[in-house]
């Protein structure tokens, strides 16, 4: 199937994508094309390496494919989005707030190389696992707030989770390594059992 998507149906910044042009909004919200396929390049042959803040916001995109040059994802990039499912490339390292808040997500395919998760990345969405990744080091506010989970294994590598993080999850029993720098004393629900090992 050939890719829909055109060069100027985007917004470039050098190496980063920073949104839509109105012909791309167009084919979203006029020809209902909602599976966003993000080009890899630059008109000028820059591979993109960044997704600007707000790039796809209130879009209501159900499908994306994340290029494997892209090594962070803005402020509210996806948000409010439909997306039901997505695959975050090796090269991510940095996903920041915002980045997936409010869409349909269940499943997300983590880049084992983040270490930062912004504040609200994945709140409000209907995640019922999560893999994190081995260097993962900080987990922002609200980050999982509000999904489906009930077990999360924390990584050794984690500095930082800071209030809300995990709230509203079915999660009893979790385990935190001790060395962590910052837990908050609400990252979890009240009725979940921390245990620091």
């Amino acid at each position: 199937m050939s890719n829909p998507w055109e060069y100027d149906d985007f917004i470039f910044n050098g190496d980063e994508l920073k949104g839509m042009t109105k012909k791309g909004k167009d084919k979203v919200k006029v020809e209902g094309l909602t599976d966003m396929i993000i080009p890899e390049t630059s008109p000028d042959g820059l591979p993109i390496k960044r997704i600007g803040e707000n790039a796809f916001y209130r879009r209501n995109l159900t499908s994306v494919v994340i290029p494997e040059t892209v090594e962070s994802i803005g402020y509210d990039a996806f948000g409010v989005c439909s997306l039901v499912e997505v695959t975050i490339p090796d090269s991510v390292t940095k996903l920041d707030a915002f980045a997936f808040y409010r869409n349909k997500l269940k499943h997300v395919k983590m880049s084992p190389n983040v270490t930062s998760i912004g504040i609200n990345a994945f709140s409000l969405n209907q995640l019922e696992e999560i893999e994190l990744p081995e260097v993962l080091e900080t987990i922002g506010s609200s980050a999982f707030y509000k999904n489906a989970l009930t077990e999360v294994k924390i990584p050794k590598s984690i500095k930082k989770i800071d209030m809300f993080a995990f709230n509203k999850n079915s999660i009893l029993n979790i385990d935190v390594p001790k060395s962590i720098e910052f837990l908050h004393a609400n990252a979890f629900d009240p009725n979940t059992s921390v245990n620091l090992i």
